[in-house]
């Protein structure tokens, strides 16, 4: 076998040309023509096919695992977004009901004063036939609201309420601390407009199960002191 003429340095030169085909006929050929008699520059070639296969499939897999990894980190991104939605509606939630819960607790009223902390003076019958009565709460809490109810047996029931968070009472004055009245006539027509009922019987502070007597029907009161007939005239 004839040794080829041109230099293996110079054929190795241009085997990457010739193997991506990016190289003119006539260089094509003096490639061809020499790695027919020389192993060595034959050799090279094969050799210079695999690296760039290993090169095409690392890059393969470079990209498949970019692309794997860009998924992961969407998906990471994504999972972040949802559990950030989701722990601020369940932190909304939360707070609404804490809030929720401590207005109701503090501002509905639903409890009614137990009788051993109410203490009723100076029961007297106004000039005007208004009952006047005095209330203090000993225990140093406000009373927000008086429920009012007239049973089938006519007995009428004046309720003081608090919520289940009770305020202190301000200096002294409010519900907590002042004078009642009650017109019989007014609460009869009030509860009992069509007067089918046996009219107002007694009247009592608290509840059916827990009351201070006030007034019954046969009671004789004396005449309310001037007290009572003074904070009436100024509230007028």
């Amino acid at each position: 076998m004839n040794k080829p003429s041109i230099s293996c340095h110079v054929i190795q030169d241009l085997l990457p040309l010739y193997h991506d085909e990016v190289c003119s006929p006539d260089t094509r050929e003096l490639v061809e023509s020499h790695i027919r008699l020389c192993q060595e520059c034959r050799a090279a070639l094969d050799k210079l096919g695999d690296e760039l296969m290993l090169d095409t499939d690392a890059t393969r897999e470079h990209q498949t695992q970019a692309s794997s990894l860009r998924r992961i980190a969407a998906y990471w991104n994504r999972s972040k977004a949802v559990a950030f939605i989701k722990g601020l509606a369940i932190a909304t939630f939360v707070c609404g009901v804490l809030i929720g819960g401590y207005l109701l607790l503090t501002g509905w009223n639903i409890r009614s004063v137990p009788t051993k902390v109410i203490e009723v003076t100076d029961v007297g019958l106004m000039k005007n036939g208004t009952i006047a009565y005095h209330v203090k709460m000993t225990d140093g809490y406000n009373v927000k609201q008086v429920s009012y109810n007239l049973d089938e047996n006519g007995n009428f029931y004046m309720t003081p309420l608090r919520p289940v968070i009770k305020s202190k009472a301000f200096a002294d004055i409010g519900l907590a601390n002042t004078y009642y009245w009650i017109n019989l006539d007014e609460q009869r027509a009030n509860h009992d407009p069509n007067g089918t009922g046996t009219g107002i019987q007694a009247v009592y502070l608290g509840t059916p199960e827990d009351h201070i007597l006030i007034w019954k029907k046969g009671m004789t009161l004396p005449p309310a002191s001037e007290a009572a007939e003074g904070q009436l005239a100024s509230g007028e």
